[in-house]
């Protein structure tokens, strides 16, 4: 090792970035917020709901004319809560659709119930 050389990465290296391409286009503070939102977990949208709610009010307190620009916001803000369901669904939402799936196989297995003539 040369010496004043530390181990590991040298400061102001961007091998650890994914997108070093894309890197050089970033400044110092816009590679911070990147690497912050790296950390964040993927299946949780709570954030940007929340986000995009406050900046969904504060353009209606705005403007509220801009009706075309506000549906647009509410089809996105709809989207994402959908979206933040289907990865979130919480361990009771789970364990009754498998108890669902394991009633419809026995039933499925044992044929019609009795008396549904």
């Amino acid at each position: 090792m040369t010496k004043g050389r530390k181990k590991g990465a040298q400061p102001g290296n961007l091998n650890a970035l994914k997108h070093g391409y894309y890197s050089r286009a970033l400044t110092k503070a816009q590679r911070l917020l990147l690497e912050r939102a790296r950390a964040l977990p993927a299946d949780d949208l709570s954030g940007e709901i929340a986000l995009l709610r406050q900046r969904l009010f504060t353009l209606l307190e705005a403007s509220p004319e801009k009706l075309d620009l506000l549906n647009e916001c509410l089809r996105t803000l709809a989207r994402l809560a959908a979206t933040h369901y289907h990865l979130k669904g919480s361990d009771a939402d789970r364990l009754v659709a498998g108890m669902q799936n394991v009633l419809d196989s026995i039933e499925a297995t044992l044929g019609a119930p009795v008396g549904s003539d």
